[in-house]
């Protein structure tokens, strides 16, 4: 919606998404990610961001933020049958480590996956999941979030 601040795409804290309480807001985003591929089912991978905010207006015009995220994850390719994937990631969601005029994320959240990604035949796919997020917004009072999920994908 028009005016809305929302440097994290909706992941992370709240104050990740928006640091400056609503005022204008700009950002230079920085990330480097890599994947390598260990063995012919194996592959790890990686990636981390940078995002270096600044309020351009109101109470806080002027005042900078930094917002870091990363994540790591490992895929076994092939595994109970040709085309299936196991993998399993986790990592750290957007989180303020850095905010002129006001306080940081307290704590630090984690968020820990895994996925197995199963063809039934050549055009149905089945991938069961499930994700934890321990310390949700940042803040070691909240209790764990768990989800479970069954997707199906159809090719056509």
């Amino acid at each position: 919606p028009g005016g809305e601040v929302d440097l994290s795409g909706s992941t992370g804290s709240p104050l990740a998404k928006d640091p400056f309480d609503g005022d204008a807001t700009s950002a230079w985003r920085f990330g480097i990610q890599g994947d390598f591929k260990v063995t012919e089912t194996i592959s790890i991978g990686g990636w981390g961001g940078l995002l270096l905010a600044e309020s351009e207006s109101g109470a806080t015009d002027g005042d900078d933020a930094d917002i870091w995220n990363f994540a790591g994850r490992i895929a076994f390719s092939d595994l109970g049958k040709e085309g299936a994937v196991l993998a399993f990631a986790g990592g750290m969601p957007p989180k303020v480590t850095d905010l002129d005029g006001g306080d940081d994320d307290e704590d630090t959240s984690f968020i820990v996956e895994a996925v197995y990604k199963y063809p039934l035949n050549d055009n149905i796919l089945i991938t069961p999941g499930a994700y934890v997020i321990f310390d949700p917004n940042h803040n070691d009072d909240n209790q764990e979030i768990w989800v479970g999920v069954i997707r199906t994908t159809f090719k056509f």
